[in-house]
């Protein structure tokens, strides 16, 4: 194996910090905007499992970030705004709305040059942002445009770095352990950088410089739509039966449809790829992370109410 340049693995790893950087930026500026509004929009569209998915899906599609509207389901069940039923439709809808990052991530990031056009994002917004009162509402709005420009920055910088780790990188280190050893690995390096999103744009990268071949980025995709639950499950560590219940249910949603995914990989990748049509591996991607959310929030929308009273009835405040 040749070694990989020392210059495209800090670029890689730069690229990758200026993204988790700026997506928290960027949920922190919306988060001051909405501050109460968001929380008032959920208690008045979460009123059923229906309503639920679309908010969770609007909503994890406006922050990118299906952890931050998890964490918030939890606050706002915990305060007995919402009901568990409501919470589960969000969490369904959560899921189908971070797919959302790959959509953006494969339209944009892949088919233009980014680095030339996030300059102005970055200049302006931060230039703004650092002048005016930080209690100002506007300057929020520009703290939010330059972090949108550093989150494109990032996605360059990763991209073009992954253009020498191609040359460098041995993919045998996953692939002699089949498919499963992808769906492992995207489990446990989204559990522990607590973003899917960012699992997602890395794999992106990589199918984009043939680093992975489709079926193994597809499996590091459902693995990582595992890896995102442990951010609920650790929040609810000690907290209220009423969060370890929301938690645990987005626990078993996503291990439930992300199993069905892995089992059924190859013929939902043939029904993507023959069915729909897709232009390129990019899109196939990002389709097959769509379809089988979906699949799997039409298998659960029917049992929601018998999902929500058998949480209800089995954990308790006894549970630790």
């Amino acid at each position: 194996m040749s070694l990989v340049k020392i210059e495209d693995l800090w670029m890689f790893i730069g690229g990758l910090g200026i993204f988790l950087l700026s997506m928290k930026f960027i949920e922190e500026a919306l988060t001051l905007l909405s501050g109460r509004s968001f929380k008032n929009f959920f208690r008045e569209y979460t009123k059923t499992p229906l309503r639920g998915i679309l908010s969770g899906t609007l909503a994890t599609a406006v922050l990118q970030s299906s952890s931050m509207v998890t964490l918030m389901i939890l606050s706002l069940v915990g305060a007995g705004i919402i009901d568990m039923k409501s919470a589960i439709g969000v969490v369904y809808g959560s899921n189908l709305g971070t797919t959302f990052t790959g959509w953006l991530v494969t339209l944009l990031g892949f088919k233009v040059n980014l680095q030339s056009a996030v300059y102005p994002f970055i200049g302006i917004g931060g230039l703004l942002f650092a002048l005016l009162p930080k209690k100002h509402k506007l300057s929020q709005v520009f703290r939010l445009i330059a972090s949108i420009g550093l989150l494109m920055l990032g996605l360059e910088f990763m991209k073009q770095s992954m253009n020498g780790i191609a040359q460098g990188f041995d993919p045998s280190l996953l692939q002699g352990h089949g498919i499963l050893s992808y769906f492992i690995f995207g489990y446990i390096f989204t559990a522990i950088i607590q973003s899917s999103s960012a699992t997602m744009m890395i794999t992106l990268t990589a199918l984009n410089s043939q680093i992975f071949t489709l079926p193994s980025a597809a499996a590091i995709v459902i693995g990582a739509d595992l890896g995102t639950t442990t951010t609920a499950l650790l929040a609810s560590i000690g907290a209220s039966k009423e969060k370890k219940q929301t938690a645990l249910a987005h626990f078993i949603f996503n291990f439930v449809t992300d199993i069905f995914a892995l089992i059924m990989i190859n013929p939902l990748l043939s029904f993507v790829i023959f069915a729909l049509h897709p232009e390129e591996p990019l899109f196939s991607l990002v389709l097959f992370h769509s379809t089988f959310n979906f699949l799997g929030i039409l298998l659960f929308v029917p049992f929601t109410g018998s999902f929500a009273r058998l949480l209800e009835k089995h954990i308790t405040k006894s549970v630790s």
